[in-house]
């Protein structure tokens, strides 16, 4: 994916052209508070741990970054860029192999004019673990045909696969053949109460089909359903990583089936009456799962399954482990619960002698303060006054006080905060109600390598005899990065 027009530098590079014109830079910032999905912190932790490993740095990850094609990397999040560029570096140094993240990933796809089944012949969908590109659980290939036969009723042509975004390539369409495949109903839905020659036609590319005759593959369940939930299952203390809708939907399978289990030996009819409901609720869970996953987390971004692939793998090789994964998540998200960055304002506004050290020694002030091992970057600390107002940017990537603050807020990654910030702060600050004095000097401080930066915010007047438990209470996050001030 290497490009001479790379992403190196966001406000360099972007034309006053794509500032009229581009549709995420004329609008105001999204500013949309959201808790990043299980599969971004595990991106996040990764990079922190393979760090640690000495297998990774941060500039091999802005190199990997910086080599996104720039038409690719405006339509990616900021995660996604991660795990591209991770996931580059991990196949680069052999830390993987292809065929390590491939087991988890898929095969690639590749465009094939062959078609391989014709008109009345019988095929197998494949079951849900079927190793694939495309975007999971939100598949093409709906859930309540994994494993199920049916008969090729129509060829429909060849199509590009709509969902494609791999690493490697993402400017081929992937050229598939497409059939409508005709089930009978009652052997779709356990519970179905038509006519016994109902059937349901739907379209499935070719790769998800294989012969009726052909055996599931090692790594596919049979169609025995004691089997397929002792797979499931062994899947899940392997891969404990996965989404929460995953284990969930597992879950149900798990629990009705053990129900299913305690008639058998009572009661045939009762087993036969509690398989039925058995399978009529894995389906319906299913879909409300999935949704349920939509609603909390969106549509799955196309370089999602990608992220959750590289993850696994890298669990599968041993390079981490799933335990290490879950504390490093855990640690990364403790500095802003701790409000380590609003004790040190709060100390900075009671105590001028620590104030004047903080600004002037900024990495071992804090150290000492903070009771820290180390830390992370050397930390600068700037003071907001009466004629002087600090905001804090990386124009590179998104550089930030984590160790002070927590992980970044979606917007501060942003595209538009990165280009719109150092060219016309105030434009920005306004957008977060803070209006400045014409005649107020701006400071805006681009993170750009091993510094990092945090704003003391000036104290409300109002304050003056409040309580340090008090002054802790007003202290946010954003004014310490300087887009706004403390109002009270």
């Amino acid at each position: 994916m290497v490009s001479l027009d790379r992403v190196a530098d966001l406000a360099s590079i972007t034309t006053e052209k794509e500032l009229e014109n581009d549709e995420e830079l004329l609008q105001p910032l999204d500013r949309t508070i959201h808790d990043y999905a299980y599969w971004e912190q595990q991106i996040d932790a990764v990079l922190a741990l393979l760090c640690s490993k000495n297998i990774m740095n941060t500039a091999i990850l802005r190199k990997g970054i910086e080599s996104i094609d720039k038409a690719v990397y405006n339509k990616l999040s900021y995660y996604e860029r991660w795990a591209i560029s991770i996931t580059t570096h991990c196949l680069e140094s052999g830390v993987l192999s292809q065929d390590d993240l491939n087991k988890k990933y898929g095969p690639p796809l590749h465009s094939t004019d062959e078609q391989l089944f014709q008109v009345g012949d019988k095929v197998r969908v494949h079951h849900e673990n079927y190793a694939t590109r495309w975007v999971k659980p939100h598949l093409r290939t709906p859930g309540y045909l994994y494993g199920k036969t049916g008969i090729i009723e129509r060829f429909c042509g060849f199509y590009g696969n709509p969902e494609y975004l791999a690493y490697e390539s993402t400017d081929t369409i992937h050229q598939q053949p497409l059939y409508r495949v005709r089930f009978n109903q009652k052997d779709i839905w356990n519970h179905y109460q038509g006519n016994v020659d109902d059937t349901i036609d739907v379209e499935i590319y070719q790769h998800w089909l294989m012969p009726a005759s052909q055996p599931s593959s090692s790594t596919e369940e049979d169609e025995d359903e004691d089997h397929h939930h002792h797979h499931s299952d062994q899947e899940h203390k392997h891969h404990d990583h996965k989404h929460e809708h995953t284990h969930h939907d597992h879950k149900h399978e798990h629990t009705h089936h053990d129900h299913k289990h305690e008639h058998t030996h009572h009661d045939h009819k009762h087993e036969h009456t509690h398989h039925d409901h058995d399978h009529d609720h894995v389906h319906e869970a299913r879909a409300v799962i999935e949704q349920t996953a939509v609603n909390r987390e969106g549509t799955p971004l196309p370089v999602q399954h990608l992220a959750e692939s590289l993850v696994s793998a890298l669990i599968d090789k041993n390079i981490i482990n799933s335990e290490e994964l879950r504390k490093k998540i855990e640690t990364r998200q403790m500095a802003g619960i701790e409000q380590r960055g609003a004790n040190i304002v709060v100390e900075a506004w009671l105590n001028p002698e620590f104030k004047e050290r903080l600004l002037n020694a900024g990495t071992s002030t804090i150290i000492e303060f903070l009771k820290l091992d180390k830390v992370d970057n050397d930390l600068v600390v700037v003071e907001n006054t009466d004629k002087i107002h600090n905001l804090i940017v990386c124009t590179l990537c998104s550089c930030y006080p984590r160790q002070l603050l927590g992980i970044p807020p979606g917007w501060y990654k942003s595209r538009s905060f990165r280009i719109r910030a150092p060219r016309n702060p105030r434009s920005v600050l306004k957008e977060f109600g803070t209006i400045l004095p014409k005649d107020m000097k701006i400071q805006v401080h681009d993170s750009t390598a091993d510094l990092r930066y945090l704003v003391i915010p000036r104290r409300p007047a109002i304050t003056q005899n409040w309580s340090r438990e008090q002054l802790l209470q007003i202290v946010t996050r954003d004014s310490m990065i300087g887009v706004c001030d403390i109002t009270v």
